[in-house]
């Protein structure tokens, strides 16, 4: 039997009651909730990706706007720009997509993200707060946002229901925005992890060793069947174009999903982080009523 993991359901579950909110909150606040995110346009495939989170957010009833940076943005104009933002009450979200413009790869853009606007929980308060937790009610409770895609794929785990607990899982990638984050949202959960990276001797047998295996390599179709035993859980969260250019992930999708529990790239994980980032934007904005 064929088990496709799919998170276009659990997406349009937790974006069904979002207008509605949206149209709440902008009755409350006396404006619509606001997202602001930071592009640059040299980075093709980021650009893209916020356009589309942009546009969604529209749709939901949230004002969202794009301010780009160039080529030639100084550090210190950088700065001012984020200074500019944190100080307008009137924005509520902030998404930085990365990389940005060479000239800015000096800067710890960590440490200048407001965390009251960080729904990407990308900022230094972020991301320690997260570390700082021993259990999924610890992560559950806190103040800040945690990162949406490692979010989007524990959501999708509980979803499908798939126990974590004293199991044996490894994520493929170390970043700091999903392979970092999303092993330690699973030792929450008490799985036992692994985390492989470019350096990592003999993957297969690391592999072959899992229950749960979570890929945020970057490298089309790399993962085959041969490289995890039958049954294990995959969760794709590649998104890479192949040699003939189709967008894929991953995983090697046609070849494993009869062996193995699969979530498809598209239609897995991206849908459901797309959601939790509109959800941020609603609860951000939601915090200035309190």
């Amino acid at each position: 039997m064929i088990t496709i993991l799919e998170g276009k359901t659990l997406a349009a579950a937790i974006r069904e009651s979002l207008p509605e909110k949206a149209k709440e909150l902008t009755t409350k606040l006396g404006r619509a909730p606001r997202l602001v995110g930071v592009s640059w346009q040299g980075d093709y495939a980021g650009h893209l990706y916020l356009t589309k989170e942009v546009n969604a957010a529209r749709k939901t009833g949230i004002q969202a706007d794009i301010v780009l940076v160039e080529e030639s943005t100084s550090p210190a104009d950088f700065v001012k720009l984020l200074s500019k933002i944190y100080e307008d009450k009137a924005i509520d979200a902030l998404l930085i997509p990365r990389p940005l413009p060479p000239a800015l790869n000096g800067l710890d853009i960590s440490l200048l993200i407001n965390p009251d606007q960080d729904i990407d929980g990308a900022g230094l308060i972020s991301m320690g707060r997260l570390f700082m937790c021993k259990s999924w009610d610890d992560v559950l409770k806190l103040e800040s946002f945690i990162p949406c895609c490692p979010l989007a794929v524990m959501r999708l785990l509980e979803y499908h229901k798939i126990e974590l607990c004293g199991k044996k899982a490894c994520v493929i990638g170390r970043s700091n925005t999903v392979g970092g984050p999303l092993a330690k949202m699973l030792m929450c959960k008490n799985a036992t992890v692994t985390v492989c990276h470019t350096k990592t001797k003999d993957l297969k047998e690391v592999l072959l060793e899992q229950d749960i295996v979570i890929s945020a390599a970057g490298q089309a179709r790399f993962i085959k069947k041969e490289m995890v035993k039958k049954g294990t859980i995959l969760i794709d969260v590649g998104t890479n174009q192949d040699e003939s250019g189709i967008f894929c992930g991953d995983i090697d999708f046609e070849n494993i999903k009869e062996s193995c529990a699969v979530s498809p790239v598209p239609g897995g994980v991206g849908p459901v982080t797309l959601a939790c980032l509109l959800e941020h934007t609603l609860r951000a904005a939601e915090r200035k009523l309190k």
